[in-house]
């Protein structure tokens, strides 16, 4: 499981806009001017079990549960502030290995046994500080490790706020440093798996159209380098009747385009948030993820935020549910995370706010099927998951 980044925040010339009721990217967050503000989140995300109908008698048919702690503090020196995150992790649960025919041909899944328990822990450290007048930066560093992964990564951003617009230009940059490690199981695993790199690089613009909108456009690239198979999952040969380990390319390249609304309503004393997402890379995987937002605010102290998300890929160039024979290349994957595919997901958020403290709860459901996508999908993959999250957040400053 790879290191996340936090999404960094827009510039200081926002501020207001983003104060307003609803129009905030996060939940009411308690804070008490340069006193200490500490956020913690806890979240139990359950996977779907597979249908008996899509999998083979081998495995268990229960996927994963994770269950995830967070807690993150910050603290403001004058224009300046120092932050620390830290996340404990757990997984357990049985995963997909590869896809096989039945006897009517049709693609079902291979399980892995229920005895994947696994633990994470990160650590992140960050900071910012004003450069001059309208120029900031921002930086983090951190470490994640488990049993079989271990990452290393940074980001850097710099903020400019310009002189004669209302606007605020960003630019980021990341590295992941990853080593795997892979634990043997009850199944095989790829003997050559090895350390990957990742660097990630992403320029905004977000303008203040007046006191109740904002817009922001961005667009990124990414580049991931070295061992970027999986070494758990393997391809079925019909053929032969072999199943090799899960194999692709040791780079992958791509590019993202974002646009993002935020409206006020002040009839309703209501936000609307719309996020719009492309994504392309060179294993021809393309991506739209289309997200619409309402925050509601009932008094000065509670907000009811329902969303809904949209999500379509078309498929990596090496995928499929089952090979006749192996590619030329040699590269093969039957992973449903490089097949054809849409999703619709739908989420609540409650939050609540007193003095110096807040609360919220949320839960998300989220679905995966073929006719979700944009493109036709002539043969769903039987390992698409569908799962419910919730989650809780209490946050509190001082």
């Amino acid at each position: 499981m790879s290191a996340h980044f936090r999404k960094p925040s827009l510039g200081a010339l926002t501020t207001a806009a983003l104060a307003l009721p609803g129009l905030g990217a996060a939940p009411a967050t308690a804070q008490t001017g340069d006193g200490w503000q500490t956020d913690y989140l806890y979240s139990f995300y359950k996977e779907g079990d597979v249908p008996a109908s899509k999998k083979t008698g081998a495995g268990d048919s229960e996927r994963y549960e994770i269950q995830t702690h967070s807690l993150r503090a910050v603290k403001p020196i004058g224009e300046r502030s120092v932050g620390v995150d830290f996340l404990y992790e757990t997984l357990s649960g049985a995963s997909p290995i590869s896809v096989q025919p039945n006897t009517d041909g049709q693609p079902v899944q291979v399980m892995s046994n229920p005895t994947i328990n696994e633990e994470r822990f990160d650590l992140q450290l960050s900071g910012s500080t004003p450069l001059n007048a309208r120029l900031a930066l921002n930086m983090s560093a951190g470490v994640s490790d488990e049993d079989d992964y271990q990452a290393r990564y940074g980001t850097a951003e710099l903020s400019y706020e310009l002189a004669e617009l209302p606007m605020t230009v960003t630019g980021s940059l990341s590295y992941s440093d990853d080593e795997l490690d892979p634990t043997q199981g009850t199944y095989p695993t790829d003997p050559a798996a090895d350390n990957k790199s990742t660097l990630r690089g992403t320029a905004s613009a977000s303008y203040v159209l007046n006191r109740n909108t904002l817009v922001q456009a961005a667009a990124g690239f990414l580049r991931h380098s070295g061992y970027l198979s999986d070494p758990y999952k393997q391809f079925f040969v019909t053929g032969s009747g072999l199943s090799p380990f899960d194999a692709r390319p040791d780079g992958r390249r791509g590019f993202h385009l974002i646009g993002k609304l935020r409206h006020f309503v002040e009839r309703f004393n209501g936000a609307a948030h719309v996020d719009y997402r492309y994504y392309q890379d060179d294993w021809e995987i393309h991506s739209h993820t289309l997200e619409l937002t309402w925050h509601q605010s009932l008094s000065q102290t509670w907000r009811i935020s329902p969303g809904l998300r949209w999500y379509s890929q078309s498929q990596a160039f090496f995928y499929a549910p089952f090979f006749d024979q192996v590619r030329e290349d040699g590269f093969g994957s039957s992973d449903y995370r490089l097949s054809p595919y849409g999703a619709i997901s739908a989420r609540l958020d409650v939050t609540k706010s007193w003095n110096q403290l807040a609360a919220g709860f949320g839960v998300e459901y989220y679905e995966a099927d073929g006719s979700y996508a944009t493109g036709s999908v002539d043969v769903e993959s039987p390992g698409l998951v569908d799962y419910t999250v919730f989650t809780a957040r209490l946050a509190y400053s001082f």
